[in-house]
């Protein structure tokens, strides 16, 4: 499980956000609403084709509420193509299945997230004042402005969440971050009767300096994200430490596991002496994270130590 960027493809209305006011949304809809006494205003979110109603005013039922969900391919089709600053043209036929169908003209402004990505449109539906649409638009650019701002506030505040549980060197979990999502995982595992075990991969090796040592270990890590179902959970919980928590059918799935990182390693050519601690357990036995990365280690230790004596007799 590797943190990559902030999430923008939740509903906005599903979860509370403190970056986003909602109703500082719909008063700046009203305003619009009435200044181009429109049948309706309307903020929608879009996601993968799919549109959702933020907050809207409408003159009669219209069935755009605010959480009205449908789909809009003629709309989305012109999101996908629009470049330019300002209005987009919506000239081509609305998708007859869609709730906007209805209206004989659309005033539109895209409506993005802080890295460029579009978050979805400002709609002024049926406008009695169309011929009058330049001198009004900066009313709503001013109200695209205060959204925009909310959601960028809103991308960096997910940022900085994601950095408190971020290793910076490496990408993945910090060990904040491993003791805030495995139990989750855990608990949420063992609801469904899924087995789990603990993987402790330490990185031996005496790097010559800073710079090979850091390429060491993005190699590992890279390793093991990419042998990671999306279930599973792994993180750098020290300097030379990794830890995974891994859901698996039996103890042997969890040895295939061991042995197909090890494989990798060789097989990428990754120059590292590595060390491997493993613990199973079973959904019943209800043991906390924290005992299971103990068993884990200790079990590290045991296979440090028989190491060295093989190195001794050798």
């Amino acid at each position: 499980m590797l943190l990559e960027c902030a999430d923008t493809s939740l509903w906005l209305r599903e979860a509370d956000h403190p970056a986003i006011t909602l109703p500082r949304w719909q008063q700046q809809v009203d305003l619009l609403n009435e200044f181009y006494q429109a049948q309706a205003s309307v903020v929608l979110q879009c996601i993968d084709g799919e549109y959702q109603v933020v907050c809207s005013r409408q003159r009669t039922d219209l069935n755009l509420y605010a959480g009205t969900q449908f789909y809009d391919a003629s709309l989305t089709h012109a999101l996908s193509k629009h470049t330019a600053y300002g209005l987009l043209d919506l000239t081509e036929s609305q998708d007859p299945e869609s709730h906007l169908a209805r209206f004989d003209s659309l005033l539109a402004l895209p409506l993005y997230w802080s890295d460029g990505q579009a978050f979805g449109v400002m709609l002024i539906c049926d406008s009695q004042r169309s011929k009058h649409f330049q001198r009004l638009l900066p009313l709503m650019e001013n109200a695209k402005a205060l959204i925009q701002a909310e959601l960028k506030h809103l991308f960096l505040m997910q940022q900085i969440q994601m950095m408190s549980v971020q290793d910076d060197l490496t990408c993945m979990l910090n060990p904040y971050g491993f003791n805030l999502m495995a139990p989750r995982q855990l608990s949420l595992s063992r609801r469904f009767g899924s087995h789990a075990g603990i993987v402790l991969l330490q990185d031996n090796t005496q790097y010559k300096g800073q710079l090979e040592q850091s390429h060491g270990l993005r190699q590992l890590a890279r390793v093991i994200h990419h042998n990671m179902r999306d279930a599973d959970v792994s993180a750098r919980i020290e300097d030379g430490l990794f830890a995974i928590l891994a859901f698996v059918d039996s103890q042997a799935n969890l040895e295939s596991l061991t042995k197909r990182l090890l494989k990798q390693i060789a097989k990428e050519e990754i120059k590292a002496e590595i060390s491997i601690g493993v613990s199973f357990f079973t959904p019943t036995t209800h043991l906390a994270i924290e005992p299971m990365v103990e068993a884990a280690r200790q079990n590290l230790h045991a296979n440090q130590k028989l190491a060295q004596q093989g190195d001794v007799k050798a």
